[in-house]
């Protein structure tokens, strides 16, 4: 999304969330900058390195700070769609 922009300082991508467990990660995923996730379809489980898991709906968000390990599954029967947005630093 918004590939043709010069010198963004965000990075903002649709994605499908497969995973169904947290045992399909090699562990956590973690990156500088901050990170903004919103629910497009279906139900998803945010999981954080210092927090209790999240179950978010469509029409949820969450923002984070991405060094902190992170990773999202889907709880929902088909695969969720989420909005994701990266800080670029």
């Amino acid at each position: 999304l918004g590939d043709a922009l010069l010198n963004k300082r965000m990075l903002p991508y649709r994605a499908r969330v497969r995973a169904r467990t947290m045992d399909e990660f090699d562990g956590w995923v973690r990156h500088d900058g901050e990170e903004f996730l919103y629910v497009l379809t279906g139900v998803v489980r945010l999981y954080t390195e210092f927090y209790e898991p999240a179950e978010l709906r469509r029409g949820d968000s969450a923002y984070y700070d991405a060094t902190m390990g992170h990773n999202v599954i889907s709880v929902s029967a088909d695969d969720a769609t989420i909005l994701w947005v990266t800080s670029l630093t």
